[in-house]
């Protein structure tokens, strides 16, 4: 497969024209092609522009609100946001303010964010909390495609999980992941280019083992983790999609169609700040740090370093300049 060199800015600029010329209003278009250039510059391309020829084609679908205003409600510490079958991205900028105001003053706060769509790379969620000298957690639930071990049924999302935690005159720890073995973008990609998965990453409908990408996306996707990992997945699925009022994972349509209607899909945040706690918290987190160093290991997070260019398919950025003329 071809790739080219394209500047990372201009991969926002392409995204941006697509998204407005297929209904999303400049404020919904604008976070959401920041997120996907953003991830093309750190390297995750499952996240990026690979998902903007689905976006265009959910916004004439119906399937996401290209034109919704999110509603944002305060209640002390506790922020709920109604996406309105809108796009993520909008809806966490539009509650984000009051997020940060209710952790600096209360010490902690959370946020819901209910009817959502794809929240990508969650990542890009809780680097604002640490900038802002806050400890971030995220996370999301997603249309099901993973099983527990044991059963055959999608029960759960991949519900990436994402945690953020400053560091003084330091890039801050940053883990974002998904709970299932393997993303279902990524098998998706293999599925269409006849590669095939790694063991244990997933079943066939049968609930047997299998490699063969087609078959797990027939089948379903293995938790991160075994138990432990379907384990984590309830949990993000309680606290995103049922405090939200979301969606659950079984009743949300699926991302990598235009069929089904807007997914409704819930995220959480949580923003905690650290000054309110023990004052040697950030002290011990220096030495923590420093521990995992002298192991030998490398602080999540730490080498974080967006490109200003990124290698994007040469097929997939004609499409994405296609989109960004128009319609058809």
């Amino acid at each position: 497969m071809e790739r080219i060199s394209i500047a990372v800015g201009r991969i926002e600029e392409v995204a941006r024209a697509a998204l407005l010329a297929h209904g999303a209003t400049p404020a919904n278009a604008a976070p959401v092609a920041h997120a996907l250039a953003l991830a093309e510059a750190e390297g995750n391309s499952v996240c990026g522009l690979f998902y903007l020829p689905h976006f265009c084609a959910h916004l004439g679908a119906g399937k996401v609100d290209g034109r919704a205003a999110p509603a944002v409600t305060v209640a002390g510490a506790v922020i709920r946001v109604d996406a309105a079958t809108g796009f993520a991205h909008p809806a966490f900028e539009a509650g984000l303010p009051a997020l940060l105001h209710a952790a600096r003053t209360q010490g902690l706060a959370a946020m819901s964010i209910a009817n959502s769509y794809n929240a990508l790379a969650l990542g890009h969620f809780v680097r604002p909390l640490a900038a802002a000298g806050l400890i971030g957690l995220a996370m999301s639930n997603a249309p099901a495609s993973v099983t527990a071990p044991g059963g055959r049924a999608r029960l759960f999302g991949t519900n990436p999980l994402a945690f953020a935690v400053p560091r003084a005159g330091h890039p801050p720890v940053v883990v974002d992941q998904s709970m299932s073995a393997v993303t279902r973008t990524e098998v998706i990609r293999r599925a269409a280019a006849g590669t095939p998965l790694e063991p244990g990453w997933a079943q066939d409908a049968e609930g047997r083992p299998t490699t063969d990408a087609a078959a797990a996306l027939d089948g379903a996707l293995m938790p991160a983790g075994g138990q432990k990992g379907a384990n984590i997945a309830l949990l993000v699925e309680v606290l995103a999609a049922v405090l939200s009022g979301s969606a659950l994972s079984p009743m949300a349509s699926g991302l990598s169609v235009p069929e089904g209607g807007p997914p409704r899909l819930g995220q959480f945040v949580l923003a905690i700040d650290p000054a309110r706690f023990d004052p040697g918290a950030m002290p011990l987190l220096q030495a923590l740090a420093g521990q995992i160093g002298d192991a030998g290991l490398r602080l999540p997070g730490a080498a974080w370093s967006p490109a200003e260019t990124a290698l994007v398919p040469a097929g997939l950025w004609a499409r994405a300049q296609a989109l960004a003329a128009g319609p058809g």
